[in-house]
């Protein structure tokens, strides 16, 4: 293809824009709130999805060893506990360690005090999972492993699930929203490619007559459509970026969730800024196209 030529398609394309910039706006307008509603659950699944690692990290399993044994058989059940599939680490947490983190976690009441001597608690391993959501199964292959000197597991299954089931609410929500808007988003489009093509029929079937090619016709307003997609990206994608630290700063201001912490915005956006445009340029992509096509049909 000749640079001419593409000239020729882009500087066709900003024209068609131009011209019928009523309709261009509304459909860059649709695009733009369509996207950035999706960025808005971009953004929250991913700050929920890093919140339910974290706790995921901190629930995990803890497993008691059962009084008597050995260090040898001790070795070997981190061994057997460590091949279970979705375990990422054990650490061997001694008596006098758990009773030691009780007391920093509890701010050393006195009736912990004197408790060295004869310490009530067992040693235990501290297991880490690659996703909370498989702690069921997990638990399960532990509590096969009791022969071998698991005296008992503990859990915090209600709140796991819990948060796995909001993490997997936002992803579907997330989705779903992509397919509704992205269906409204594109009937826009392809109504304002319509427009155009209906302003140009004439010119388009004169095309025809003298030889040109459908893709000769169709790639200006492809491009159009592509143009509006983007556009219709990019801006969301500023909104939220310049948007995305004020509202993290308010809410880190508020005492309640002092506990909680937020992604950066460089690790989220580094995925939105090229999800959200080629979200658009898809959009616009096939809004264009199915425009097109039916009237080159006619």
């Amino acid at each position: 293809m000749k640079f001419r030529t593409i000239r020729y398609y882009i500087r066709e394309a900003f024209r068609s824009i131009i011209v019928n910039r009523l309709m261009s706006v509304a459909s860059i307008f649709t695009v733009t709130s369509c996207i950035f509603i999706v960025s808005v659950f971009f953004i929250l699944g991913s700050h929920v999805g890093f919140f339910v690692q974290q706790l995921g990290d901190s629930l995990g399993l803890v497993v008691f060893i059962e009084e008597g044994t050995t260090e040898v058989e001790t070795a070997r059940l981190e061994r057997l506990i460590l091949e279970i599939p979705h375990v990422t680490e054990v650490r061997y947490v001694t008596p006098d360690d758990a009773l030691q983190a009780l007391r920093e976690r509890m701010d050393n009441p006195p009736f912990l005090q004197g408790l060295e001597a004869s310490n009530p608690l067992r040693a235990s391993f501290e297991i880490e999972l690659t996703d909370i959501a498989y702690q069921d199964q997990v638990e399960h292959a532990l509590d096969n492993l009791r022969p071998y000197g698991v005296g008992g597991i503990l859990r915090d299954a209600e709140l796991g699930r819990i948060l796995t089931t909001l993490s997997d609410v936002v992803r579907i929500i997330s989705i779903i929203l992509i397919l509704v808007l992205g269906v409204v988003a594109i009937v826009i489009i392809t109504n304002t490619i319509n427009i155009t093509v209906n302003a140009r029929r004439t010119e388009i079937n004169i095309m025809k007559y003298v030889g040109a090619t459908d893709w000769f016709i169709r790639w200006p307003f492809i491009i159009e459509g592509v143009l509006i997609g983007l556009i219709g990206g990019a801006i969301p994608a500023l909104i939220t970026w310049f948007g995305h630290d004020r509202v993290i700063g308010a809410l880190t201001g508020i005492q309640e969730l002092a506990f909680i912490q937020f992604l950066p915005r460089s690790a989220i956006f580094s995925q939105l800024l090229p999800f959200a445009l080629l979200l658009g340029t898809v959009i616009g992509l096939i809004g264009s196209g199915v425009s097109v096509r039916r009237h080159l049909k006619v």
